[in-house]
């Protein structure tokens, strides 16, 4: 394959976090209740909470939150080797 651009790689990142989020929900339901489950299916979330601007005639909302377990960043880190070695 060719150069790897920068939205190239964004987009790999992306969809591994994808993968990996659906994969960790799916696996979540097969494994017993635990420190393993707890570990590598509870999700770390992180953000810029909510919050809304009121002008009057315009009406704003902002926010912007993330929730990253083990699998999600296992995927992201996989992908994103595979793909820049590929």
């Amino acid at each position: 394959m060719g150069k790897k651009t920068v939205p190239f790689v964004i987009i790999i990142i992306l969809i591994g976090g994808v993968l990996g989020s659906a994969f960790s929900l799916y696996l979540s339901g097969l494994f017993p209740e635990g420190q393993v489950k707890k570990f590598f299916f509870e999700a770390i979330k992180f953000g810029i909470p909510n919050f809304t601007l009121n002008l009057g005639f315009l009406e704003l909302t902002f926010g912007f939150s993330l929730a990253i377990t083990a699998f999600t960043a296992l995927f992201i880190i996989f992908l994103t080797y595979l793909i820049l070695k590929l």
